[in-house]
């Protein structure tokens, strides 16, 4: 007869394909390092869970599922012959670092059970991720104690202490993130059912109550069982001092996320009932902070962010205490994770900064690491280091420059790095928009502009040389911090425009760039007080372009301008007075006032394009490609500026008909800028036409006159239409409303 293993393992299982192998691999070190076994009951697989089991157990046997968790753990137990038996579930795996756990069981302990750190992850990055919380999960006893699984769902021994507590073996859980939905809704509907049978035989049992709570489902059922159970605690029943604790903490965040009335009444109910709770201290300090934060209730905030981290402090102790050991056996912590304390620090250092303390804030801030946030997380520490330095006279720039540092350090694949940096730069730059500098000013405290801060970082990125150029009243200081900028696309748009009003020369001879970094610049330009249009309209008339960079920038700048105006202003045939009134603006807004889009804007924004098309095409392309046989050639926004440049010369010409001929024919060639070929159109049925001579008005006349004697399929009326006379005046004739007819 074999002698009997240290370890007995158990495990049942159904359709777990997707994670079985990962499960009975990780159990592997266990065995080799101490005597084991593993048995395995197979509850009606029919996907290749089995034959995967049968690689690795030592005995596989078939368990008719009866709706009963504790009789098919049971049945396995029936089977070991271990001196332990650790049970864990298929969607869990065994963390490497086994030396705990083999130290425990070669040891002499007298305790029969165990407790173990089951882990649910919140994220797919599982192990490479903060987001989870940890359970003490009671996986351990031993058999010569002779305990039997209790409950048809959400089975347990019922456990008796002493009890052993490892808090270094970890068991990973990913069944609530990586299971597929479907198998995961299966599941919940199936522990439902279960739940619901065992609510109606003891409908005062709160670890159910907890239990459904926790199992989710509609929200009409989860507020009937959270009010049941509040209910119970209010009446000290059900085990009411093991689980309230972690059912009001459930509860108050369903009615925080949920605006119900009860918040406050349940809030004040946990402090009265459970004031030393770790998930008063944790949960229920998180829920009070999070609804004082939204309420802008910022002396609320900070006492219950304290006590939150105060929580905390008591829960990460090396060897937290007995009562903290044993609360944590009914629940796991919910605000315990990493991730939602550094959200809630930030929030923290935020209510400190509003309520006028901003060492405080400073302090919190300092101790972040960037490199551990996320994107938002970025965010929000950006914001409250720029408004630190904005709002108090206190020496924010060590922080920042530490801060930035750490958000830049590298990860294994850059993809992080790349996502802090980029939620950096975004913020960073909202500092410089005119309409957050004029908000700002009118803050309490307001010392100097938030975007002066990054002005620490001008050596290190595009913020800090855009904060250097908006400070400078030199152009040459601000050439200078331009030639040094190496990603134009981070660098704060109003930087540029700053420097482009100050007379420095764009682009930089030293420095060419390719045509999208201008093309991208250009359409930055277009916000605010439209300097792309500005700088597009004070193209002069006989400007030449003594390089490629330069011709290209002034294209740049008018195709963004083109982009940017409301060509729709032709519609109905609006008089050009009604466009010509803007509003006045406000005395401070005018240097950064939007031009106004009026009729005349647009023709002289479509004349501006005409004449750099005509400028620069002839260096890009063969003079054969420049006619209307082999426009088609041509790119499509080159096109249209030939159409463009040929129509307005035929109408300066004193061509009338060839311009319209002309718009007609681009449209085809180009037919995306029908909205200004029909601006154009009406403009000439509005200035053009009224201006006609006499003479012409009068042939005109004559001719509408002949042609409405006939029948419009009468030959009489093509022979007339192919006249000179009508060729003359037809632009006057015909009055078709939308796009120009021959």
């Amino acid at each position: 007869m074999k002698t009997a293993p240290l370890l007995s393992i158990g495990m049942i299982f159904k359709n777990e394909e997707r994670c079985l192998e990962r499960c009975l691999k990780s159990l592997e070190p266990l065995r080799k390092a101490i005597s084991c076994e593993l048995v395995m009951a197979d509850t009606g697989a029919e996907d290749g869970s089995r034959a995967i089991a049968e690689q690795y157990a030592d005995e596989v046997f078939d368990f008719e599922w009866i709706g009963d968790f504790a009789a098919a753990r049971n049945a396995v137990m029936d089977r070991c012959r271990g001196k332990w038996y650790l049970t864990i579930d298929c969607d869990e795996w065994l963390d490497a670092d086994i030396s705990e756990l083999v130290a425990f069981l070669n040891s002499k302990k007298r305790s029969d059970f165990a407790f173990v750190i089951q882990r649910n992850y919140s994220s797919p990055e599982l192990e490479q991720s903060d987001l989870y919380s940890n359970f003490r999960a009671l996986r351990l006893t031993r058999m010569s104690a002779g305990y039997r699984y209790l409950g048809k769902i959400h089975e347990s021994w019922p456990y008796r202490e002493p009890a052993e507590r490892l808090l270094h073996t970890i068991l990973h859980h990913d069944g609530y993130i990586l299971e597929d939905p479907k198998a995961r809704k299966d599941k919940a509907k199936r522990n439902m059912t279960l739940l619901r049978q065992k609510l109606a035989e003891t409908p005062e049992d709160l670890r159910t109550l907890l239990q459904c709570v926790e199992s989710g489902g509609a929200d009409a059922d989860l507020i009937h069982y959270i009010r049941t159970g509040v209910e119970l605690v209010q009446q000290k029943k059900g085990q009411w001092a093991g689980y309230g604790p972690v059912l009001l903490s459930h509860a108050v965040e369903f009615a925080r996320v949920r605006e119900m009335p009860e918040l406050d009444e349940w809030l004040a109910l946990a402090a009265q009932v459970f004031p030393g709770s770790i998930f008063a201290l944790v949960d229920m300090n998180y829920t009070a902070f999070m609804a004082a934060y939204d309420a802008k209730e910022w002396n609320k905030a900070i006492q219950y962010g304290e006590g939150y981290r105060q929580g905390l402090s008591a829960y990460h102790k090396a060897s937290p205490s007995s009562l903290i050991e044993r609360e944590l056996i009914a629940g796991s912590l919910r605000a315990a994770d990493v991730i939602t304390e550094r959200t809630v620090l930030i929030g923290l250092a935020n209510a400190y900064l509003q309520n006028r303390q901003g060492r405080e804030a400073l302090e919190i801030l300092t101790d972040l690491n960037g490199e551990k946030l996320d994107a938002n997380q970025i965010h929000n520490v950006t914001v409250a280091l720029s408004q630190l330095h904005a709002e108090t006279m206190l020496e924010v720039a060590p922080v920042l420059t530490s801060f930035y540092e750490q958000i830049c350090l590298k990860d294994a694949n850059g993809q992080k790095q790349l996502i802090r940096i980029t939620a950096f730069n975004d913020t960073a730059a909202t500092a410089f928009a005119i309409g957050y500098r004029n908000e700002e000013k009118e803050h309490d405290g307001y010392h100097r502009p938030a975007y002066t801060a990054f002005a620490a970082l001008a050596d290190q990125c595009e913020a800090g040389r855009g904060a250097k150029i908006m400070m400078s009243a030199d152009p040459a200081e601000m050439r200078e911090w331009l030639l040094k900028v190496e990603d134009w696309q981070a660098l704060p748009i109003e930087a540029l425009e700053h420097a482009l009003k100050a007379g420095v020369v764009f682009p930089l001879a030293e420095k060419p760039l390719p045509i999208e970094v201008l093309d991208g610049l250009a359409a930055k330009l277009t916000h605010d007080g439209n300097t792309a249009r500005k700088l597009a309209l004070s193209i002069p008339e006989n400007a030449g372009f003594d390089c490629l960079q330069n011709s290209y920038w002034a294209q740049a700048l008018t195709l963004a301008a083109l982009r940017s105006f409301d060509w729709s202003l032709g519609k109905n045939n609006a008089p050009v007075s009604r466009f010509a009134c803007p509003a006045k603006p406000k005395k401070e807004d005018r240097q950064n006032e939007k031009p106004e889009d009026t009729p005349e804007t647009g023709l002289a924004l479509l004349r501006t394009f005409a004449r750099v098309e005509t400028a620069i095409l002839p260096s890009l392309y063969e003079p054969q490609l420049m006619t209307e046989q082999n426009a088609a050639l041509l790119p499509p926004m080159h096109r249209w500026g030939l159409y463009c440049a040929w129509a307005l010369k035929a109408l300066d010409a004193g061509q009338p008909q060839e311009y319209l001929a002309l718009l007609r024919r681009g449209l085809a060639a180009c037919p995306g800028q029908k909205e200004i070929v029909q601006f154009l159109l009406d403009r000439f049925l509005e200035d053009a036409r009224p201006k006609a001579s006499p003479e012409l008005l009068a042939l005109a006349e004559r001719i509408r006159a002949i042609l409405a004697a006939y029948s419009p399929d009468d030959p009489a009326v093509t022979a007339i239409r192919e006249s000179p006379a009508y060729k003359q005046v037809a632009w006057i004739i015909e009055t078709t409303p939308g796009l120009p007819v021959q």
